[in-house]
């Protein structure tokens, strides 16, 4: 992925070399002779960074703004027990400070989407990033960077079901998000589908990075549910924690995936403690929306409709590849 962002900000670069050079044959002169224009600031919200999915969605940021000399700031709460609330005073605070574009991760459209309405009707182009898929027009966003919450889940889905699931448990640890809702029902569409069903094990937020309690949650749903055979964890602190769960129940067979990257998450999937790990590939959204914010700030371009940066699934097969990637590029695959 590094060699790509390279590329891609090789071409933004070129595209301002190209356009400055045409300016100045053309003897179009605006306030003088010309000069480099002065740094866009686009502010960016995402989630928190003790979750390694949000650091790799920084990261994808962090690398953007260098290779394009934007001036960014990563904007996220750190209160776990107010989050929410938290989240959106910082949404409008940013906003207030009159950036020249806002990319927002809308985890709360309930709380969120108000807000972002009245920060675009204000003249602020916002791109919509990760999550809020369902909802990005609505706002008046200008664009959405990200995945398919449903048809995730029902494509996680179906590969638990193939590899013999009748009955799934799909593990939701940020209560009220609509995207993660949204996995939960696309996950059981498949289920459903194939003759089967699932249901959900919903763990508060403030507990969602607590491994020893949600390895407790998880254990306690399949003792309490002899029907349970498969198990879909949306994050890699959970995921681990399944494995765990997993193991503390020896007389069961589970089929087991997850999402999202940790060094943990990994090398449970290389051992095959995991049958997969859907990798939404949170680097890519960080980078492709503050690029194609920058490009909609310079030269009035955007990407018309939803740019997809996941999927990827990941198995015993290509693990070692991504392993490799994590020891030679840190952060950038959300591996800690």
């Amino acid at each position: 992925m590094t060699s790509l962002a390279a590329a891609l900000a090789g071409r933004g670069r070129r595209a301002a070399m190209a356009l400055s050079a045409t300016l100045v044959l053309a003897g179009l002169v605006v306030g003088g002779p010309v000069a480099a224009q002065e740094k866009p600031r686009i502010a960016m919200l995402g989630g928190p960074l003790w979750d390694p999915f949000f650091g790799a969605m920084k990261k994808g940021g962090d690398d953007a703004a260098r290779d394009l000399g934007v001036d960014y700031q990563w904007i996220t709460g750190t209160d776990p027990n107010n989050f929410v609330a938290d989240y959106a005073k910082l949404v409008k605070q940013a906003a207030s400070q009159k950036p020249a574009a806002m990319v927002i991760g809308n985890y709360f459209p309930d709380t969120l989407d108000p807000i972002i309405k009245e920060i675009t009707a204000s003249g602020i182009p916002v791109i919509i990033q990760h999550d809020g898929g369902a909802s990005w027009k609505d706002v008046g966003a200008i664009s959405y960077v990200g995945f398919s919450a449903r048809d995730l889940g029902r494509a996680v889905g179906e590969l638990e079901v193939k590899a013999g699931a009748k009955f799934g448990l799909c593990v939701n640890h940020v209560p009220g998000n609509t995207t993660l809702d949204l996995d939960c029902l696309g996950y059981n569409d498949a289920f459903k589908a194939a003759g089967g069903d699932s249901k959900v094990l919903t763990i508060q937020f403030s507990d969602a990075s607590n491994q020893t309690f949600v390895t407790s949650a998880i254990k306690g749903a399949l003792q309490s549910d002899p029907r349970i055979d498969a198990i879909w964890t949306i994050g890699a602190v959970q995921g681990v924690a399944s494995v765990e769960a997993v193991k503390q129940t020896p007389d069961r067979k589970i089929v087991n995936g997850s999402l999202g990257l940790s060094l943990g998450s990994l090398e449970a999937l290389k051992a095959g403690d995991l049958l997969f790990i859907a990798d939404l590939q949170p680097y890519l959204d960080g980078y492709y929306a503050l690029l194609a914010a920058y490009q909609y700030v310079q030269y009035k371009m955007l990407p018309m409709g939803q740019i997809s940066t996941g999927p990827l699934i990941l198995t015993k097969d290509n693990v070692d590849e991504v392993l490799k990637v994590n020891e030679n590029y840190p952060g950038v695959r959300g591996a800690s």
